[in-house]
Protein backbone atom coordinates (compact mmCIF):
# COMPACT_ATOMS: atom_id res chain seq x y z
CA UNK A 1 0.00 0.00 0.00
CA UNK A 2 2.93 2.23 0.76
CA UNK A 3 4.84 1.28 -2.68
CA UNK A 4 1.51 2.36 -4.07
CA UNK A 5 0.68 5.61 -2.59
CA UNK A 6 4.15 6.65 -3.22
CA UNK A 7 3.87 5.98 -7.08
CA UNK A 8 0.61 7.36 -7.06
CA UNK A 9 2.56 10.66 -5.25
CA UNK A 10 5.64 10.36 -7.99
CA UNK A 11 2.86 10.27 -11.01
CA UNK A 12 1.13 13.34 -9.59
CA UNK A 13 4.42 15.01 -8.85
CA UNK A 14 5.65 14.43 -12.46
CA UNK A 15 2.16 15.58 -13.93
CA UNK A 16 1.70 18.83 -11.89
CA UNK A 17 5.57 19.43 -12.87
CA UNK A 18 4.46 19.16 -17.05
CA UNK A 19 1.47 20.81 -16.24
CA UNK A 20 3.50 23.73 -14.75
CA UNK A 21 6.70 24.25 -16.99
CA UNK A 22 5.91 22.05 -20.03
CA UNK A 23 1.91 21.67 -21.14
CA UNK A 24 -1.06 23.69 -19.95
CA UNK A 25 -4.46 23.70 -20.71
CA UNK A 26 -5.98 27.18 -21.44
CA UNK A 27 -9.69 28.09 -22.26
CA UNK A 28 -10.80 30.33 -24.58
CA UNK A 29 -12.35 33.23 -22.77
CA UNK A 30 -14.49 34.76 -25.78
CA UNK A 31 -15.03 34.09 -29.43
CA UNK A 32 -12.38 35.87 -31.17
CA UNK A 33 -10.75 32.74 -32.87
CA UNK A 34 -14.30 31.25 -33.96
CA UNK A 35 -14.80 29.22 -35.48
CA UNK A 36 -11.70 27.32 -35.20
CA UNK A 37 -11.81 28.04 -31.86
CA UNK A 38 -15.09 28.89 -29.83
CA UNK A 39 -15.50 30.21 -26.87
CA UNK A 40 -14.66 27.74 -23.98
CA UNK A 41 -12.82 25.33 -25.85
CA UNK A 42 -9.29 24.31 -24.67
CA UNK A 43 -5.81 24.75 -26.34
CA UNK A 44 -2.96 23.21 -24.91
CA UNK A 45 0.03 25.05 -25.14
CA UNK A 46 3.56 24.48 -24.38
CA UNK A 47 5.49 26.51 -22.24
CA UNK A 48 8.99 25.22 -22.79
CA UNK A 49 12.00 27.60 -24.89
CA UNK A 50 12.07 25.62 -27.60
CA UNK A 51 7.97 26.32 -28.68
CA UNK A 52 8.34 29.69 -27.49
CA UNK A 53 11.70 30.84 -29.42
CA UNK A 54 9.98 29.08 -32.90
CA UNK A 55 6.88 31.01 -33.02
CA UNK A 56 6.01 31.43 -37.03
CA UNK A 57 3.54 33.27 -38.87
CA UNK A 58 0.17 31.48 -38.53
CA UNK A 59 0.53 30.24 -35.13
CA UNK A 60 -1.57 30.50 -31.54
CA UNK A 61 -0.18 31.89 -29.05
CA UNK A 62 -0.97 31.98 -25.40
CA UNK A 63 0.14 36.15 -24.22
CA UNK A 64 -0.74 38.34 -21.37
CA UNK A 65 -1.19 42.22 -21.34
CA UNK A 66 0.65 44.94 -19.64
CA UNK A 67 -2.45 44.76 -17.51
CA UNK A 68 -2.21 41.61 -16.63
CA UNK A 69 -5.31 40.45 -18.53
CA UNK A 70 -4.27 36.68 -20.68
CA UNK A 71 -5.65 35.77 -24.38
CA UNK A 72 -4.94 33.85 -27.38
CA UNK A 73 -4.17 35.12 -30.28
CA UNK A 74 -3.19 34.56 -33.82
CA UNK A 75 0.43 35.30 -34.95
CA UNK A 76 0.08 37.42 -38.34
CA UNK A 77 3.96 39.27 -37.96
CA UNK A 78 6.91 38.14 -36.39
CA UNK A 79 10.16 39.74 -35.85
CA UNK A 80 11.69 41.43 -39.48
CA UNK A 81 8.17 41.49 -41.08
CA UNK A 82 6.45 44.41 -42.76
CA UNK A 83 2.71 43.83 -42.71
CA UNK A 84 0.24 46.06 -44.43
CA UNK A 85 -3.20 46.68 -43.61
CA UNK A 86 -5.93 48.77 -45.70
CA UNK A 87 -8.72 50.97 -44.46
CA UNK A 88 -11.07 47.84 -46.91
CA UNK A 89 -9.53 45.47 -44.68
CA UNK A 90 -6.68 43.18 -47.29
CA UNK A 91 -4.07 42.17 -45.42
CA UNK A 92 -0.61 41.61 -46.88
CA UNK A 93 1.95 40.26 -45.38
CA UNK A 94 5.54 38.57 -46.20
CA UNK A 95 3.54 35.42 -45.69
CA UNK A 96 0.18 35.58 -46.92
CA UNK A 97 -2.68 37.84 -47.66
CA UNK A 98 -5.89 37.87 -47.28
CA UNK A 99 -9.19 40.42 -46.28
CA UNK A 100 -9.96 40.72 -43.15
CA UNK A 101 -13.72 40.58 -42.34
CA UNK A 102 -15.24 43.52 -40.64
CA UNK A 103 -11.92 45.55 -39.61
CA UNK A 104 -12.77 48.86 -38.49
CA UNK A 105 -9.61 50.01 -36.59
CA UNK A 106 -7.58 51.38 -39.63
CA UNK A 107 -9.91 53.74 -41.19
CA UNK A 108 -6.68 54.88 -43.49
CA UNK A 109 -3.90 52.19 -44.76
CA UNK A 110 -0.90 51.78 -42.85
CA UNK A 111 2.41 49.75 -43.27
CA UNK A 112 3.86 48.60 -40.08
CA UNK A 113 7.39 47.35 -39.28
CA UNK A 114 7.83 44.31 -37.08
CA UNK A 115 10.79 45.37 -34.67
CA UNK A 116 13.24 42.71 -33.70
CA UNK A 117 15.76 42.89 -30.81
CA UNK A 118 18.57 44.98 -31.75
CA UNK A 119 16.79 47.25 -34.64
CA UNK A 120 17.25 50.89 -33.96
CA UNK A 121 14.11 52.85 -34.84
CA UNK A 122 14.50 56.61 -35.68
CA UNK A 123 10.94 58.24 -34.09
CA UNK A 124 10.41 60.86 -37.01
CA UNK A 125 10.83 58.39 -39.31
CA UNK A 126 7.93 56.03 -38.16
CA UNK A 127 4.10 56.09 -39.39
CA UNK A 128 1.52 57.47 -36.51
CA UNK A 129 1.00 54.13 -35.60
CA UNK A 130 4.25 52.71 -35.62
CA UNK A 131 4.95 55.88 -32.82
CA UNK A 132 1.88 54.90 -31.11
CA UNK A 133 3.43 51.01 -31.08
CA UNK A 134 6.77 52.35 -29.87
CA UNK A 135 5.42 54.61 -27.11
CA UNK A 136 3.50 51.96 -25.61
CA UNK A 137 6.61 49.53 -25.85
CA UNK A 138 8.53 52.20 -24.23
CA UNK A 139 5.83 52.77 -21.21
CA UNK A 140 6.05 48.79 -21.29
CA UNK A 141 9.84 48.43 -20.49
CA UNK A 142 9.35 51.33 -17.98
CA UNK A 143 11.32 54.36 -19.98
CA UNK A 144 10.80 57.10 -18.28
CA UNK A 145 9.24 59.20 -21.28
CA UNK A 146 7.27 62.72 -21.92
CA UNK A 147 5.54 63.71 -24.85
CA UNK A 148 5.37 66.88 -26.37
CA UNK A 149 3.06 67.53 -29.93
CA UNK A 150 3.18 70.42 -32.22
CA UNK A 151 1.05 71.22 -34.87
CA UNK A 152 2.43 72.14 -38.59
CA UNK A 153 0.35 72.79 -42.16
CA UNK A 154 3.19 72.28 -44.65
CA UNK A 155 6.65 73.92 -43.34
CA UNK A 156 4.55 75.98 -41.30
CA UNK A 157 3.94 75.52 -37.49
CA UNK A 158 0.39 76.62 -36.36
CA UNK A 159 -0.85 77.36 -32.88
CA UNK A 160 -1.59 73.84 -30.38
CA UNK A 161 -4.81 75.83 -29.43
CA UNK A 162 -6.23 75.43 -32.80
CA UNK A 163 -6.93 71.54 -32.21
CA UNK A 164 -9.52 73.03 -29.79
CA UNK A 165 -11.84 73.76 -32.71
CA UNK A 166 -11.78 70.18 -33.71
CA UNK A 167 -14.51 67.61 -32.52
CA UNK A 168 -14.40 63.79 -31.85
CA UNK A 169 -18.15 62.22 -32.17
CA UNK A 170 -19.90 65.03 -30.07
CA UNK A 171 -16.98 65.60 -27.74
CA UNK A 172 -14.58 68.87 -27.99
CA UNK A 173 -10.69 67.72 -28.08
CA UNK A 174 -8.22 69.07 -25.16
CA UNK A 175 -5.17 69.89 -25.57
CA UNK A 176 -4.37 67.77 -22.48
CA UNK A 177 -5.10 64.57 -24.60
CA UNK A 178 -3.30 65.24 -27.36
CA UNK A 179 -0.07 63.93 -26.45
CA UNK A 180 -1.45 60.45 -26.36
CA UNK A 181 -3.98 60.40 -28.41
CA UNK A 182 -4.60 57.13 -30.54
CA UNK A 183 -3.30 57.66 -34.36
CA UNK A 184 -6.90 57.10 -35.29
CA UNK A 185 -8.34 59.98 -33.36
CA UNK A 186 -5.36 61.97 -34.19
CA UNK A 187 -5.83 61.37 -37.97
CA UNK A 188 -9.55 62.59 -37.79
CA UNK A 189 -8.32 65.57 -36.29
CA UNK A 190 -5.99 66.54 -38.97
CA UNK A 191 -8.41 66.03 -41.48
CA UNK A 192 -11.01 68.43 -39.92
CA UNK A 193 -8.29 71.00 -39.70
CA UNK A 194 -6.93 70.60 -43.11
CA UNK A 195 -10.85 70.92 -44.48
CA UNK A 196 -11.02 73.84 -42.75
CA UNK A 197 -7.79 76.42 -43.47
CA UNK A 198 -7.06 77.33 -46.96
CA UNK A 199 -4.45 75.81 -49.38
CA UNK A 200 -3.11 72.74 -49.85
CA UNK A 201 -0.50 71.79 -47.51
CA UNK A 202 -1.53 68.47 -45.34
CA UNK A 203 -2.03 69.37 -41.44
CA UNK A 204 0.09 67.14 -39.30
CA UNK A 205 0.46 66.77 -35.26
CA UNK A 206 4.05 66.13 -34.80
CA UNK A 207 4.91 64.23 -31.76
CA UNK A 208 8.50 64.59 -29.95
CA UNK A 209 9.57 61.94 -27.16
CA UNK A 210 12.18 63.31 -24.17
CA UNK A 211 13.43 61.36 -21.01
CA UNK A 212 11.89 62.34 -18.11
CA UNK A 213 15.06 62.33 -16.16
CA UNK A 214 17.07 64.96 -18.11
CA UNK A 215 14.53 66.45 -20.48
CA UNK A 216 16.64 65.17 -23.68
CA UNK A 217 14.99 64.88 -26.42
CA UNK A 218 14.80 60.97 -27.48
CA UNK A 219 15.31 60.52 -31.36
CA UNK A 220 15.91 56.88 -31.62
CA UNK A 221 15.24 53.54 -29.75
CA UNK A 222 17.09 50.30 -29.25
CA UNK A 223 14.39 47.64 -29.30
CA UNK A 224 15.81 45.41 -26.44
CA UNK A 225 13.54 42.07 -27.38
CA UNK A 226 11.84 40.35 -30.45
CA UNK A 227 8.48 41.91 -30.90
CA UNK A 228 5.58 39.96 -32.48
CA UNK A 229 1.76 41.45 -33.86
CA UNK A 230 -1.20 39.03 -32.90
CA UNK A 231 -4.23 39.76 -34.09
CA UNK A 232 -7.81 37.94 -33.71
CA UNK A 233 -9.92 35.86 -36.52
CA UNK A 234 -12.84 38.10 -35.88
CA UNK A 235 -11.43 41.51 -37.22
CA UNK A 236 -13.63 43.93 -35.41
CA UNK A 237 -14.82 43.97 -31.58
CA UNK A 238 -11.49 42.41 -30.57
CA UNK A 239 -8.45 43.47 -28.36
CA UNK A 240 -5.37 42.48 -30.47
CA UNK A 241 -2.04 44.56 -31.35
CA UNK A 242 -4.03 46.54 -33.59
CA UNK A 243 -5.19 48.07 -30.12
CA UNK A 244 -2.61 47.57 -27.66
CA UNK A 245 0.86 47.27 -30.24
CA UNK A 246 3.69 45.10 -30.00
CA UNK A 247 3.84 41.57 -27.74
CA UNK A 248 7.04 41.92 -26.63
CA UNK A 249 8.85 37.42 -26.54
CA UNK A 250 9.20 38.02 -22.68
CA UNK A 251 4.61 38.37 -22.77
CA UNK A 252 4.19 35.22 -24.91
CA UNK A 253 3.47 32.48 -22.46
CA UNK A 254 3.09 29.61 -24.24
CA UNK A 255 2.51 28.69 -28.19
CA UNK A 256 -0.20 26.09 -29.39
CA UNK A 257 0.75 22.50 -29.85
CA UNK A 258 -0.71 20.65 -33.05
CA UNK A 259 -0.10 17.09 -31.84
CA UNK A 260 -1.42 18.01 -28.60
CA UNK A 261 -4.38 19.51 -30.03
CA UNK A 262 -5.62 17.12 -32.14
CA UNK A 263 -5.45 14.53 -30.08
CA UNK A 264 -7.81 16.96 -27.66
CA UNK A 265 -10.52 17.14 -30.66
CA UNK A 266 -10.17 13.66 -31.28
CA UNK A 267 -11.20 12.90 -27.57
CA UNK A 268 -13.82 15.53 -27.57
CA UNK A 269 -15.28 14.12 -30.66
CA UNK A 270 -14.75 10.27 -29.13
CA UNK A 271 -16.54 11.42 -25.90
CA UNK A 272 -19.93 13.04 -27.63
CA UNK A 273 -19.87 9.84 -29.96
CA UNK A 274 -19.97 7.94 -26.97
CA UNK A 275 -22.30 10.15 -25.28
CA UNK A 276 -25.06 10.25 -28.44
CA UNK A 277 -24.40 5.84 -28.09
CA UNK A 278 -25.34 5.80 -24.65
CA UNK A 279 -28.51 8.67 -25.04
CA UNK A 280 -29.57 6.41 -28.11
CA UNK A 281 -29.25 3.16 -26.14
CA UNK A 282 -31.12 4.56 -22.80
CA UNK A 283 -34.19 5.93 -25.41
CA UNK A 284 -35.05 2.34 -26.91
CA UNK A 285 -35.30 0.90 -22.80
Amino acid sequence: MFFLVFILGVVFCIMMGVRHYVMEPVRMQDNSLYPKFPQNSVLWMCKLPGCTDKIQDGDFVWGVLRNQNEMVRKVLGIPGDSITITNNGKVYTPHRNFKWKGEDAFIETRSIYIPRKGDTLFFDKLSDVEQDYLISLMNELNEKIYIKSSLWQGNREMALERIGSTKLGNRPVSLQEINYMPWQDRFLVELQIFQSEPGNAPIHIKREIYNAKDSSKISFYVVPEDCYYLVCEKASHCADSREVGYFTKNRLLGRADKTANKFQKRLELNISRAKRFVKMLASNY
